[in-house]
């Protein structure tokens, strides 16, 4: 029988997955992880600058047992796409036979790696938060957006505040969740933001100490989610417990990535990764006190396995 490869566009992917697929979907492909079911080295990153063009982008390959699919995510960020009127960050997926090399298909993962950045955090407060009333995000972009729309399904939220340099961010982040069942508040100032917070997350493309040591309460989870430092180093000396969701990039990106080159931080410094927790291999939080700084740089085998539900049911849907 010929087998053809499908072109599933951000439309069909939205068609037939919905937000809380993706959540659930993110909380197994963790399992799975922690399990050895999935085969994904450290992602590389080209960065086109050298060369006259103004973007980066990242492969990210990896193989994903239990969805008998292996691929290959590629994103980056496109520093002329705003100008256009196009995202900064794109994304694409390809999805092959793990024994043939047999193209299945080619998926735009827009949707996707949005939808997955946003269910990180939301998966991630049920292992290692110890509570969730008050919840800051700094950065108030497209993913920040999707990390609300993934929390508000599994979180229970009093208030959240959203903190970004641009006033206009801060009120379009707003706008787009009207009738929240918690207060939303415009916060300027990051110190005000943080103090009190028992989960903060920084969604951002910024390279600087966002969020400060005497800022963060006892207890608190601290989650970052982007390429660079996003919090002060007294706030990793003194927390309670480092976590990546994948410790071999969190060694070379992210907001731990300045205090291993330094030499300061090594493998043994972290507690565990992410997926050994969901696996239930090792602790989360064992304390309610405990100040928790959470790495969550993104793994390709997550947008993989979403890519591959997604393909699932656009092929039952076509028939025979």
């Amino acid at each position: 029988m010929e087998r053809k490869t499908l072109l599933v566009t951000d439309s069909m992917v939205k068609k037939h997955l919905s937000i809380d697929d993706v959540i659930r979907r993110v909380e197994e492909t963790w399992r799975w992880y922690g399990e050895g079911r999935i085969v994904m080295p450290s992602k590389v990153t080209t960065d086109m600058e050298g060369a006259g063009v103004r973007g980066w982008f990242n492969s990210m390959p990896s193989y994903v047992g239990p969805c008998d699919t292996a691929g290959l995510k590629l994103v980056g960020g496109y520093a002329d796409n705003p100008r256009h009127g196009l995202p900064y960050i794109r994304s694409n997926l390809m999805l092959t036979d793990p024994r043939t090399g047999f193209l299945r298909a080619l998926v735009a993962g827009d949707w996707i790696s949005d939808m997955r950045t946003g269910s990180q955090p939301a998966v991630a407060a049920k292992y290692f938060a110890a509570r969730t009333d008050v919840v800051t995000i700094i950065g108030a972009g497209r993913q920040a957006t999707a990390c609300l729309q993934c929390m508000e399904r599994t979180l229970r939220m009093k208030e959240v505040r959203i903190c970004d340099l641009l006033p206009e961010a801060r009120k379009s982040f707003i706008d787009r969740f009207p009738g929240a069942p918690f207060a939303l508040v415009d916060c300027a100032d990051r110190a005000a933001a943080c103090r009190g917070a028992d989960v903060i997350i920084t969604v951002t493309t910024a390279n600087a100490a966002l969020v400060e040591e005497p800022w963060v309460k006892r207890g608190a989870l601290v989650m970052t989610m982007g390429s660079y430092t996003e919090t002060s180093v007294d706030l990793v000396r003194k927390a309670d417990k480092l976590v990546a969701d994948h410790l071999g990039q969190a060694m070379h990106r992210g907001n731990f990535k300045a205090m291993v080159d330094s030499g300061e931080l090594v493998a043994g410094s972290f507690a565990a990764e992410v997926t050994e927790v969901v696996a239930g291999k090792a602790a989360g939080r064992d304390d309610p006190d405990q100040r928790i700084v959470l790495e969550l740089v993104g793994m390709g085998c997550l947008d993989l396995s979403v890519a591959a539900l997604a393909y699932e049911r656009v092929v039952v849907s076509k028939g025979p």
